[in-house]
């Protein structure tokens, strides 16, 4: 058994190691760049810890979280779960309101999302460059999405698949669109976990930015989790990143657990960030390439489960991107 477990670890670290070396690093953006639209669903709405994992999540994706990385991992929720969360990105963009919902029916689930997103008080130009009064200019945009997901084979295998509704509002301009998802999770032991899903595929690329991910996790000395991953969107290169979670244990803290999370992947290059907004985490934070989370948890509260996370994302010379969400499970 530990023999087995071992060769399993180390082809994990095997698959690791060549995502973070495999995959050149993204350096000037991308030529494709700019060539689809609903551009705002590859900020990772929704999901708080697989931002903090730095996007290496399509094989540890669960619960309602699992809604916007990889439908398939609706299936290990085993009670009824709501999350809310806020994401403040760059520039003033913020999505102050997310919300998903899973249910479980025997070895079934069904889930549901809807998030929001909007920006308003930025500088108009025309064609010429000239600045045009900006007033009541705002871009509204959001998505909803409908999920099923169903386990397999003695719960080694889970599938699962989405519907999802994309409204674009560019300041009167509106675009909408029509995407599925497909996701699956196979999970050969309790240590080792692979995952795969395919996103926004239905609608042309000019619309919708079609992804695909592809990723491991492994559960190392029963506290650490890393986990790797591959995802190539039709409008940039391929990226890789990896992620680590070290859960400090239900009984060692009597109420509940401590999660603390860090991830690393390659990007754009966003620039330097300036002397006076570096933060005290810097050079860490001041790299485009890390991020960092927390999450708490307790299901000693009123009855019910109850979780916190929050993730801090470095945005370079823009500054930092976080989210903080709420999770109820009953």
């Amino acid at each position: 058994m530990r023999s087995s477990r071992l060769r399993l670890l180390a082809a994990f670290a095997a698959f690791a190691a060549a995502a973070a070396v495999g995959t050149a690093p993204a350096g000037a953006v991308d030529s494709a760049a700019g060539t689809s639209g609903a551009s705002f669903m590859k900020l990772g709405l929704g999901s708080t810890r697989a931002l903090a994992l730095g996007g290496a999540y399509v094989a540890l994706a669960e619960g309602a979280d699992a809604l916007t990385w990889n439908p398939a991992g609706l299936a290990l929720s085993q009670q009824r779960e709501f999350v809310y969360s806020y994401y403040r990105y760059v520039q003033s963009i913020d999505s102050p309101f997310y919300m998903g919902y899973a249910h479980p029916v025997g070895r079934t689930v069904f889930g549901a999302n809807f998030a929001y997103l909007s920006i308003d008080g930025f500088d108009v130009r025309d064609e010429m460059g000239h600045p045009l009064d900006s007033s009541g200019v705002r871009v509204q945009d959001g998505f909803a999405t409908f999920s099923v997901a169903r386990s397999f084979w003695y719960e080694k295998v889970f599938l699962g698949a989405s519907v999802r509704a994309i409204h674009e509002d560019d300041a009167g301009t509106i675009y909408g669109a029509l995407v599925g998802d497909f996701g699956t999770l196979l999970k050969p032991n309790q240590y080792v976990t692979f995952g795969f899903a395919s996103q926004n595929f239905g609608s042309g690329v000019s619309r919708v930015a079609q992804i695909s991910r592809f990723g491991a996790a492994a559960r190392v000395f029963e506290l650490l989790t890393i986990s790797a991953e591959v995802n190539k969107a039709s409008d940039n290169s391929a990226r890789a990143s990896v992620g680590a979670e070290f859960i400090l244990p239900e009984d060692f803290i009597q109420v509940g657990q401590i999660a603390l999370r860090v991830g690393f992947h390659n990007s754009d290059d966003l620039g330097q960030v300036l002397e006076e907004d570096r933060s005290f985490l810097y050079p860490l934070i001041g790299s485009p390439q890390w991020s960092f989370g927390l999450g708490l948890y307790t299901a000693q509260a009123f009855g019910y489960g109850i979780g916190f996370d929050y993730s801090l994302v470095s945005m370079g010379a823009l500054g930092t991107a976080d989210q903080l969400s709420l999770k109820v499970k009953f």
